[in-house]
């Protein structure tokens, strides 16, 4: 019997782009564990994971390309078996999770899951997860997660599952094209279109590696943070005073943070929205997450807190416009500028899943595995997995961009500026203090320390010359927003020295220059 196809939602669209750009990697998985801390009958917890893809029809789309365009349908269910693989610790479940996650799909034509059960020494263990982005977001790994131990659960105590039901994905696909042929579909567009009437400067926050041309398709690496809970708690202190949420403080933060950094008063951060509008669709497993442009517009002389409002209100109206889809916006905007390449590379997530991990009468631990590509320059997601109320921060960045040194220090300036409003919920933007107490002591002590000893029987363009052929790619000079290696310094030299003798010029002439 032939299968009915589909077209792609906006966001599976926006995924599909993003595949197709870096075609052959991981980019797109989406990758966690579960995992029980009593003992697992595993035969039980592979019979809970295929009822719950069995159930859910997102999980067996596939996906063709016909006549150039991308569709899919969804295989009807058959069962499958899962692989057992014994770990002897937490260290080699990491590994072993990484390796997965960093397992490309074949998008074309399969099935685009893989569960994987994990077995410890003394029998506890649960399940890895590996799902491509096209089928899955971060809040149905999450209600993954809960819904096959609940099954679980229900099997072990050899309870009627008969009636268990799930919304269908594809009653969410017929909705997106309805969407896009409707009124609120026009709304939308006139709401995004009239933000970005004017495109403002990409930010970027700087790095101290040497700039490297080549180009390298977004490997990235991880790097995370715990936030002490005294802290936190701090901050939802904060937050329930001046009635904005947790996303609105930590957005407010970074904003200040990049735009200081990037010497910028307007700019935009990308940041994904759940996008589910309804509660039948926050019970759908599937893709729903929009990521969507936020122009920011910093003015030094505000308050924190009006700032941080202000955030909260613009967020609120995104919300009501979120269906949107980015890709369309681009494309409006290319029509009136073509060399728009994108709005942002510098992105913000907040994930708070509520899980249910901790209710359940078989209570479980999800660890999120990244997959070692990055779209963005710099992707920084602020989250809390389990529900316990504690936040992590996890900021995955491009290699070739940054390094680990380069994020410890962004951390380490973002916790100084959550400080910093902490002492002072009232304290204007621009009296918040960026670099750290050690960082401001290397500045004064260490930098200002500018005797070295060199070799005084050498000329200065000597002395850049050999430099220059030690380091050509470190920074020589900087003047405002405008940087000069050596190589590019010691090539300046050189011209102007010929210039110079082409103008009759001879040693110990002086040369006076007059404006």
């Amino acid at each position: 019997m032939q299968q009915k196809v589909y077209k792609l939602t906006n966001p599976q669209k926006s995924i599909w782009f993003t595949q197709e750009f870096f075609k052959g990697t991981s980019i797109e998985n989406i990758t966690g564990t579960v995992i029980m801390p009593n003992k697992v009958d595993f035969k039980i917890l592979e019979k809970a994971i295929n009822i719950y893809v069995a159930k859910n029809d997102s999980f067996r789309l596939k996906f063709f390309i016909e006549n150039k365009i991308v569709k899919q349908y969804v295989e009807p269910y058959s069962e499958f078996k899962t692989q057992i693989i014994d770990v002897l610790s937490d260290a080699e479940l990491k590994k072993v999770s990484e390796e997965i996650s960093h397992t490309p799909f074949d998008v074309i034509d399969s099935l685009l899951f893989d569960f994987k059960l994990i077995r410890f020494p003394d029998a506890h263990g649960g399940f890895i997860l590996n799902a491509h982005h096209l089928i899955s977001d971060a809040w149905n790994s999450g209600i993954c997660a809960s819904e096959v131990i609940r099954i679980y659960t229900s099997l072990i105590k050899d309870e009627d599952l008969t009636n268990l039901f799930y919304p269908s994905y594809i009653e969410y696909i017929n909705s997106e094209q309805e969407y896009m042929q409707g009124e609120r579909f026009s709304k939308d567009k006139i709401f995004w279109n009239n933000i970005f009437k004017y495109v403002p400067e990409i930010a970027t926050i700087p790095s101290t590696k040497p700039l490297n041309n080549t180009i390298q398709l977004g490997t990235a690496n991880r790097k995370h943070f715990n936030i002490p809970k005294n802290l936190i708690e701090k901050v939802n202190g904060l937050c329930k005073t001046y009635k904005f949420s947790i996303f609105n403080f930590f957005m407010a933060v970074y904003a200040i943070y990049v735009g200081r950094i990037s010497n910028l008063d307007e700019f935009t951060l990308g940041t994904p929205i759940l996008n589910r509008s309804n509660v039948k669709e926050k019970h759908t497993s599937g893709m729903f997450i929009n990521t969507v442009p936020v122009k920011i517009s910093l003015n030094n002389n505000m308050k924190f807190t009006d700032f941080a409002s202000g955030i909260s209100s613009d967020l609120f109206n995104i919300f009501k416009h979120q269906k949107y889809p980015y890709l369309s916006l681009l494309e409006d905007l290319r029509q009136k500028d073509s060399s728009i390449p994108n709005l942002y590379n510098i992105l913000i997530s907040y994930q708070n899943i509520r899980s249910d991990a901790q209710n359940l009468e078989n209570p479980f631990e999800v660890t999120w595995i990244p997959n070692g590509y990055v779209a963005d320059d710099i992707d920084i997601h602020i989250y809390d997995l389990n529900d316990t109320g504690n936040i992590d921060i996890a900021y995955d960045y491009k290699n070739e961009k940054y390094s680990e040194e380069d994020i410890k220090n962004i951390h380490n300036r973002i916790l100084n500026i959550v400080n910093s409003i902490l002492g002072n919920a009232e304290i204007s933007i621009d009296d918040i203090e960026i670099v750290t107490d050690e960082e401001k002591n290397t500045l004064l002590k260490d930098f200002n320390n500018t005797k070295v000893k060199y070799d005084e029987t050498k000329t200065l363009s000597t002395l850049i010359e050999e430099q220059a052929l030690r380091t050509p790619n470190r920074v020589a000079l900087v003047f405002e927003n405008k940087e000069m290696t050596y190589k590019e310094l010691n090539e300046k030299s050189n011209s102007l020295a010929n210039y110079l003798r082409n103008q009759g010029i001879q040693p110990n002439d002086i040369v006076r220059h007059y404006v």
